[in-house]
């Protein structure tokens, strides 16, 4: 691209879904539609692609290509794209950086490597290291994708300020440690430093809470669904009518306790439910090793949906 939009990070980013063929082949045509349903939501500040979302690991370096390729001639006029860089190998994900920054992302969503889950924690460099080949091989700002810490994958607070001190291209953290005390803690740390860094809640069952703590944003696959009821809660908040948050956080409850609960493996398979559900996808095919739900949870998300207000009663088969 030409012109690549300048990231802020801030407000509400959904991460896309990938739609697949009945063959599992993609499905361009209909990644299309369903960016510029995303990108046509009022409020919704950049996208991200390349995420847990559109299943990053089930795709060739190719595939992932081709989806930020099409993303960038969709939406790239609209909104600014983040693409994930999501390898094993500090030298790819320099790669991958490389390769997205020259296909026109405007960001960077940088997975914490599997193999960190065996004991980077207690070698913090390693950490620094990936982070400095990434930052080494573009330009474009990189937000820190932060696990929960007992899966080894995530970072100590102490890393992350690190990471944010020493690595001067980090403007946001996309936060899903699911710990509420850290999370504030971070919150509070990023507040009281000169160099602005975003906390971007990934957090979908305890949005308000984000944001009442003062997170500057929503990064989350959720945001492929109901990216409306994500801006009319992050408005509400910045308006500081908390009753208003309340009912909409109440609405989005609905849809997240059906997309967010165990086994959490499906959450995005319940995401490519609903949106077939709400006439947006043709089919909810996902990659193995992810299977298609039982109906019997398919008519759970038709159910939650109707609750919400997103979806007709009329409209369910019979």
């Amino acid at each position: 691209m030409e012109f690549i939009m300048k990231f802020e990070a801030r407000g509400i980013i959904p991460a896309a879904l990938m739609p697949w063929t009945p063959d599992l082949g993609m499905d361009l045509s209909g990644l299309r539609q369903h960016l510029l349903d995303i990108a046509g939501v009022p409020g919704v500040s950049a996208l991200c692609v390349n995420g847990h979302a559109s299943e990053v690991s089930s795709c060739t370096e190719d595939e992932q290509a081709e989806i930020l390729a099409t993303t960038c001639e969709t939406v790239g006029d609209k909104l600014p794209i983040v693409s994930g860089v999501c390898s094993e190998s500090s030298l790819m994900a320099a790669d991958l950086a490389r390769r997205w920054e020259d296909a026109g992302a405007s960001a960077l969503l940088v997975f914490p490597p599997s193999v960190f889950g065996k004991g980077a924690q207690l070698r913090p460099e390693m950490v620094l290291e990936h982070y400095r080949r990434i930052a080494g091989a573009s330009s474009l700002p990189l937000i820190i994708f932060q696990y929960p810490l007992g899966g080894g994958q995530g970072y100590a607070l102490d890393t992350l300020m690190r990471l944010i001190e020493e690595v001067p291209a980090i403007a946001g953290i996309k936060d899903y440690c699911g710990d509420p005390v850290l999370h504030e803690e971070v919150v509070r740390q990023l507040r009281n430093r000169p160099h602005k860094v975003a906390m971007l809640s990934s957090h979908s069952s305890w949005l308000l809470q984000s944001l009442a703590l003062g997170c500057d944003g929503i990064l989350s696959g959720a945001g492929s669904t109901i990216a409306s009821l994500q801006v009319e809660l992050f408005d509400a908040m910045r308006n500081g009518d908390l009753l208003l948050a309340r009912e909409i956080n109440e609405r989005m409850n609905v849809i997240t306790r059906v997309f967010y609960r165990p086994p959490f493996i499906d959450q995005h398979n319940r995401m490519k439910e609903a949106q077939v559900l709400l006439g947006r996808f043709k089919c909810a095919a996902v990659r193995p090793p992810i299977m298609k739900l039982k109906e019997q949870e398919i008519s759970s998300i038709r159910t939650a949906l109707i609750t919400a207000g997103m979806l007709k009663e009329s409209t369910i088969d019979v």
